[in-house]
């Protein structure tokens, strides 16, 4: 009986036989040590063409018995095999450690900074890190005792907490004759909020104005937090003890009794939106609430959360977002 394979059966297939040569429980804690039993080494294709080349160099050697075709032969066998020693302990004992950075939304990337830690005198050259897909996200050339690390981007279509997935720590040096590999899926979730979409107006309490041309009124009497500096913001206004601290240009924000308010509503949202259609544009409007320091009220299905206006209660109405109907989440 013909049957055809797809790409997707193909792509479940590589993933199990990956995670059975990972030989570790996935996800891994961190950090993650290579151990040797999980370093694999093949020739690559420049390796098998120099396979080829010795046998017909050992061949020729034998019909015409010459002692120096016999010596070239082995000479360039031994260096291979030294290549597949060094190839192999390039990666064993490497510790990799993954650790989420900033924030994700759907559909577009999730960031995590990737170390690579060498806690042996030993060099590791040339190291790649690769995604399931085969894309290189790292290449680093690792010194004794020392750490490398670098901001990796992978993609993340929905929304909820999302692993980095199964990665490949690879090496062929010195020669590029051998590939040695390992396969890791650390424990490294990022939560990853919905996709902030929709063309509704934040929905602003009765008898608040707007005055600064987003609806939302800053206030001068009680400190209440930080935000990005945004052309037109008071220099009095500037955070320059976090500036001199290198985070940057923040502008202060003041709440008062005039500080406007936002109630975002699930069952106010027109009746009919899909249910991810209201996730993403209440994540829109929790992120123009932030953006202009109004304080904000989320009501979803199960409970409330707010009022409140600093970033760690916005960061918490995003989460809400991120974790609806996937978990049980109080507010």
């Amino acid at each position: 009986m013909n049957r055809n394979v797809t790409p997707d059966q193909t792509r479940s297939w590589r993933r199990r036989l990956r995670r059975w040569a990972t030989r570790a429980e996935v996800p891994e804690p961190q950090p993650v040590t290579l151990r040797q039993a999980r370093v694999y080494v093949f020739p690559t294709r420049a390796g098998f063409a120099l396979l080829a080349t010795l046998l017909l160099m050992f061949i020729g050697a034998v019909n015409y018995n010459l002692s120096l075709g016999y010596a070239l032969t082995f000479f360039l066998a031994s260096i291979g095999m030294v290549h597949i020693l060094h190839s192999w302990r390039t990666l064993t004992r490497l510790q990799i450690s993954l650790q989420a950075d900033g924030e994700a939304f759907a559909g577009s990337s999730a960031h995590w900074q990737l170390s690579l830690i060498n806690a042996q005198m030993l060099t590791r050259p040339a190291i790649r890190v690769l995604d399931a897909e085969g894309t290189e996200l790292l290449y680093a050339d690792l010194l004794p005792g020392s750490t490398h690390t670098a901001r990796i981007a992978l993609p993340c279509p929905q929304r909820g907490p999302q692993q980095p997935g199964q990665l490949t720590i690879e090496t062929r040096q010195p020669l590029g004759w051998i590939r040695a590999w390992s396969y890791i899926e650390p424990d490294a979730p990022h939560l990853v909020f919905p996709a902030p979409a929709g063309d509704l107006a934040l929905p602003m309490q009765a008898g608040e104005q707007a005055e600064n041309g987003s609806g939302l009124v800053a206030g001068q009497d009680d400190f209440a937090g930080l935000r990005g500096f945004q052309p037109g913001d008071s220099l009095r206004h500037v955070a320059w003890k976090q500036l001199a601290r290198g985070q940057g240009m923040l502008t202060k924000i003041f709440a008062s009794s005039q500080a406007p308010a936002c109630i975002l509503d699930w069952h106010a949202l027109p009746t009919g939106m899909a249910p991810e259609a209201r996730l993403s544009q209440l994540c829109q409007w929790v992120l123009a609430s932030r953006q202009g320091g109004a304080r904000t009220t989320l009501l979803l299905p199960g409970g409330q959360t707010g009022p409140g206006q600093d970033a760690l209660h916005h960061h918490t109405c995003l989460t809400r977002l991120a974790l609806f109907g996937l978990e049980r989440h109080d507010g």
